[in-house]
């Protein structure tokens, strides 16, 4: 919520971990509407999640909407489907040199990843 470079230690919501550079800055964010998403960050996996997620989805969709000329027709080369089955996102295009094997959900590079990590 703060604009401030904050401490580790710094004051925090005590539901959603939102940090701030002091109390009163506490106060007025809560007057201006904290408590409205408070609840849907800490579902979200409180304040560092929830804003890193709503990033990642973003990044997700300008990605998609820029190739969405490039990907009319073509499937994810690891699920092999048009549209994600989980988070219903389109495709993205890696390396034109691949073919058809360059088309790919973020989401399912992303998993594969964490499988290749995990090994």
């Amino acid at each position: 919520a703060c604009a401030a470079p904050l401490a580790h230690d710094a004051p925090r919501c005590v539901r959603c971990w939102t940090r701030y550079c002091d109390s009163t800055c506490q106060h007025d964010h809560w007057r201006r509407g904290h408590k409205q998403i408070c609840k849907r960050i800490h579902r979200g996996g409180n304040a560092e999640k929830y804003h890193a997620d709503k990033k990642y989805k973003e990044a997700v969709a300008e990605a998609v909407e820029k190739c969405a000329g490039d990907t009319k027709g073509q499937t994810c080369y690891i699920c092999t489907e048009a549209l994600h089955w989980k988070t219903k996102e389109g495709l993205v295009r890696g390396c034109s040199c691949r073919g058809t094997a360059g088309f790919a959900h973020v989401s399912c590079l992303a998993e594969q990843a964490q499988i290749l990590v995990a090994e």
